[in-house]
């Protein structure tokens, strides 16, 4: 994570112009301004005449939607002898919400992690990603979560967070009836952070009849948000998915009644 103005990265730039081969993973965080990735890349290439190679993810968080809009109609990718392939998306929020992220790559992309991703992103297998942060001020549906496991199949650590949630619904009610929908599969998923997210979303992730997790074995969720989920850990539905975890962390302590132990048998 970074945080340097733009004439701090220029001159990091002007001093590596002997590269011959790079691959840059640069997540920036807010700065009271925009630094746009486009420009970094564009400037890159100009001093690094000797580069061959060049692979990159670039991340930028900015505070005002205006800013980014003009940003993203305003600036191409310069011709280089490299002729790199990049693909561009940007998560915006509302106005309400905390700003907006606008990521760059190469393709194909070949990182591990990515982070800040919203409702939108291109149709790419992103079979290098094993680590997947996504973010949004409304709920996530059962749409989105489908294309997430067949646009990331290999993904190990999943955190979800919705942002302006309500997220407590003491009396939130269930449909566990089988749809036609199809069932979401996360073959590889170990870790699931649902701290800050809805109980929809919670729903969506451990019931059995939208989502399977067989490999399951840390979830991160807040006790009175999986207590609902469950319905007191006697709901059938949330059992398949919440077997195998070995490691719950609540953030609150609790004392574990029969059900609660029969629902997590492998902790």
């Amino acid at each position: 994570m970074i945080n340097e103005s733009s004439n701090e990265i220029e001159l990091m730039l002007k001093r590596m112009i002997n590269l011959q081969k790079l691959t840059l993973y640069l997540v920036f965080e807010s700065n009271g301004g925009f630094l746009n990735p486009i420009d970094l890349v564009n400037q890159f290439s100009t001093y690094s005449n000797q580069l061959e190679s060049f692979s990159f993810y670039i991340s930028t968080e900015e505070n005002n939607r205006e800013d980014l809009v003009r940003y993203l109609t305003k600036n191409e990718m310069k011709q280089t002898n490299l002729n790199i392939k990049y693909e561009q998306m940007s998560n915006i929020f509302s106005k309400s919400s905390i700003g907006s992220t606008y990521h760059v790559f190469t393709l194909p992309f070949e990182f591990s992690v990515l982070t800040s991703i919203g409702h939108q992103f291109p149709k790419i297998i992103f079979d290098s990603v094993i680590d997947l942060w996504i973010s949004s001020d409304v709920s996530f549906e059962h749409e989105f979560f489908l294309r997430v496991a067949k646009y990331f199949p290999m993904l190990k650590h999943f955190y979800v967070m919705t942002l302006n949630s309500n997220f407590l619904n003491k009396n939130k009610s269930f449909d566990d009836t089988r749809r036609d929908e199809p069932i979401v599969e996360y073959p590889h998923l170990v870790l699931l952070d649902l701290t800050r997210t809805d109980v929809d979303v919670i729903d969506e992730l451990l019931n059995e009849n939208k989502t399977r997790l067989p490999r399951l074995n840390y979830l991160s969720v807040r006790y009175e948000d999986l207590r609902i989920t469950t319905q007191d850990f006697t709901r059938e539905a949330t059992r398949r998915n919440c077997a195998n975890v070995t490691k719950l962390i609540t953030w609150r302590q609790i004392v574990g009644s029969q059900q609660f132990h029969l629902h997590f048998p492998s902790l």
